[in-house]
């Protein structure tokens, strides 16, 4: 919840387009620390961790979904960021039960880590794209 704010504040002042690649990062390494299994430190760093790059990649994301529609679509943008938010969240606690089935949890965590990090390529291009076009965003 912290987090989101100071997003949303960062934002407001900055844009949110240089957000997402740094909330990435810092949310991949909190599930490379929750692949520490066996360290209750590491678990709730770990929980931390991801809990802030993800509370920021949900402002940072709405956010930049807004700035590239007219008010007349905003509930769209609405419906589409929550159906991928929750969509997200069930298909992946689906996933994440099944991997970790396969591979335990340590491995399932690493996992999906690296998952995570492949969102930095398209991230990385609508970034430069962000740049290119920084009048009409």
């Amino acid at each position: 919840m912290v987090t989101r704010w100071l997003a949303g504040r960062y934002g407001d002042r900055r844009g949110p387009a240089g957000l997402v690649l740094p909330a990435l990062l810092v949310s991949a390494g909190g599930v490379l620390l929750l692949a520490r299994t066996g360290s209750a430190v590491s678990a709730v760093a770990g929980a931390a961790v991801f809990g802030a790059g993800f509370g920021v990649a949900q402002n940072a994301t709405l956010a930049l979904m807004y700035a590239r529609v007219p008010p007349a679509g905003y509930g769209t943008v609405t419906a589409l960021w929550n159906v991928a938010y929750d969509g997200g969240m069930g298909i992946g606690a689906v996933a994440f039960g099944v991997l970790a089935g396969g591979t335990g949890y340590s491995w399932a965590f690493v996992l999906t880590a690296a998952v995570m990090l492949a969102a930095l390529a398209p991230a990385r291009r609508d970034r430069r794209r962000d740049r290119g076009s920084a009048g009409s965003v």
